[in-house]
């Protein structure tokens, strides 16, 4: 049985790191460049008013579709979870499968209501064989990862 390829990505909900340029499209690139099977995304928008009014959908814009959507070669099934919502929008995991996938499970694992946190737990069928995706975004502080 051959390999399975992995990509995992956080998508800073479309941004650099520093939140100063929108580069979706150029992860968009990345993600199709790389023909990952499986491609775990976190921090990925299923939409944001505020940022789709801030950058217009051009064609380095804000895209009509959601982020995980947008980045899904053709073909690909896509699973998503919202784990965190905010006052213009919400984020959350992904998961872009090559495979099918079965379905999803949702798990809270916030630990204070300061950073909202989830896995997305999502069943792939690989070779006839039920595989479970776990694509999990935990806490920016120590203490958080080791109680998530």
């Amino acid at each position: 049985m051959p390999a399975a390829t992995i990509l995992t990505l956080n998508c800073h909900m479309g941004f650099d790191l520093l939140k100063r340029r929108f580069v979706l499209h150029e992860l968009r690139e990345a993600v199709r460049s790389v023909s990952a099977d499986v491609v775990f995304l976190q921090e990925v928008r299923r939409m944001n008013r505020a940022a789709a009014r801030h950058f217009p959908d051009t064609k380095i814009g804000w895209p009509k579709l959601p982020q995980a959507d947008y980045l899904a070669p053709e073909g690909y099934d896509v699973a998503y979870c919202t784990n965190a919502v905010t006052r213009d929008g919400e984020h959350g995991n992904a998961l872009l499968s090559r495979w099918p996938v079965g379905d999803l499970r949702h798990h809270d694992v916030s630990d204070h209501r300061f950073e909202q946190r989830g896995l997305l737990h999502v069943p792939v069928t690989w070779n006839g064989t039920v595989v479970h995706a776990i694509v999990a975004h935990f806490g920016l502080i120590h203490a958080s990862r080791v109680r998530q």
